[in-house]
């Protein structure tokens, strides 16, 4: 299926100079899977067995690399403190149990869902094996009626029956045939449908496109002006709020619950006929987006200008102090190499293609989920940092799953409770 076209992809007249320039990219960080050259979003490879010769290691911007193995250092990763909080989740802690679940998740599929495989006859009862995403690595799925039943990053979708498929919300696409459901035409990513807010990713909302319309996913993370809404989905809906520094791309909604949810105890957008930020964001640079770009708020204090007013740094699991900036410039400032825009996120809606919702962020006494880059070690496999592991989730050197939702881990893996703050109002939960 192939919605109708809804945006003119245009270069936005970033306020900086070092920023994204004409789409698709001009930095890797402009892709959302792959890495950027000549003007266009590539990946190599996704699974190194298949896709690199002998030697070769798929890397995190989808590149076989001929040098040591993903994760062959076999170190810890580092745990920082929780964005925007003390150190509340970090990738360490002491286990206080194990579940009686262990590759079986809530549905209780059988053993070794979201294991990887190459036929059916490698996967339990009841599973099968599919590609979570079009050419992507091939796990054991369970069959599905709706995506309540379905394994955390996943969904249920219709491809010749009902299956766990994995979430390529955001993926950027040129035809529908390199997305599990639909390929908006005008901007160029997968989509899936929608019937809130919170069936979507964070960072999207939910709203009626094409026609007839369907109810479909839509990204709020891109920049507008009063002069300059082509690369909103509606040219009307541009959130230029009295807190926005920089504006940013929203969508039309009839109630609060069409817009994008953040993970709670975060403030939560509004809805006035149009989604409307809260008032502690002040920009739309999307998650992954590095280094992140700053101004001043209304008390002359420096603010990060991410669409969901989060920051950290990926690799050393740390969140940055922001630079020294010029309050009085008509220019944003970038910060320090490595300082990322990060997403919050809630188990139900997930995270965008090529990041994982997992609890490692933390606001208060509360533990909340942080839309983590994900890579290519399985659960059980050496990693130092948290974009090494396919689950986006390194802890104590060896890649792991948040299996807090569902329960869900590889065969020889139990879904551990780790001691610390709830999130969700359930036990944080991760493979061992």
């Amino acid at each position: 299926m192939a919605l109708a076209a809804v945006l003119v992809v245009g270069g936005p007249a970033w306020v900086h100079a070092g920023c994204a320039g004409t789409p698709p990219c001009e930095r890797n960080s402009d892709c959302l899977a792959g890495y950027c050259r000549d003007g266009e979003c590539r990946q190599d490879c996704i699974d190194s067995a298949i896709d690199c010769p002998t030697g070769g290691s798929c890397n995190s911007v989808g590149k076989c690399d001929y040098g040591a193995p993903v994760g062959s250092g076999g170190g810890q990763s580092t745990a920082g403190p929780g964005v925007g909080a003390s150190s509340t989740a970090g990738t360490g802690g002491a286990s206080t149990g194990v579940s009686t679940t262990s590759s079986t998740g809530s549905g209780g599929a059988g053993d070794g869902e979201l294991e990887p495989c190459s036929a059916d006859g490698d996967c339990g009862a009841g599973l099968a094996c599919r590609e979570l995403t079009v050419g992507g690595k091939k796990r054991c799925v369970r069959a599905c009626a709706a995506s309540s039943e379905c394994p955390a990053g996943t969904r249920c979708i219709d491809k010749g029956g009902k299956r766990c498929f994995g979430s390529d919300i955001g993926r950027y696409c040129t035809s529908p045939g390199v997305c599990n459901f639909a390929c908006l035409q005008g901007p160029k990513y997968c989509t899936d449908t929608c019937a809130s807010g919170a069936d979507c990713p964070g960072g999207y909302g939910c709203m009626p496109v094409g026609s007839p319309p369907v109810n479909v996913c839509v990204k709020a993370a891109a920049y507008c002006d009063s002069g300059n809404a082509g690369d909103c989905v509606v040219p009307a809906a541009c959130d230029l709020s009295p807190n926005m520094i920089i504006g940013g791309c929203t969508l039309v909604c009839d109630s609060a619950s069409d817009c994008p949810r953040r993970a709670a105890p975060l403030a939560g957008w509004t809805c006035d006929g149009l989604c409307r930020r809260p008032s502690d964001i002040y920009g739309s640079l999307p998650g992954g987006y590095t280094p992140v770009e700053y101004h001043c708020d209304a008390a002359l204090q420096p603010v990060a200008l991410c669409n969901d007013g989060q920051h950290i740094d990926f690799d050393k699991f740390v969140v940055p102090s922001p630079p020294p900036v010029d309050c009085g410039s008509n220019q944003t400032t970038p910060g320090v190499s490595g300082d990322a825009c990060v997403d919050s996120c809630r188990y139900a809606g997930g995270c965008g293609f090529g990041y994982a919702c997992v609890g490692v962020g933390g606001v208060g006494n509360e533990r909340i989920g942080l839309c983590m880059p994900t890579g290519v070690g399985e659960p059980g496999a050496a990693c130092s940092k948290h974009r090494d592991c396919a689950f986006g989730y390194c802890s104590n050197g060896l890649c792991s799953r948040d299996c807090t939702k569902d329960g869900v881990c590889p065969s020889g893996l139990s879904c551990v409770t780790v001691a610390g703050p709830a999130v969700e109002g359930q036990p944080f939960r991760r493979c061992e």
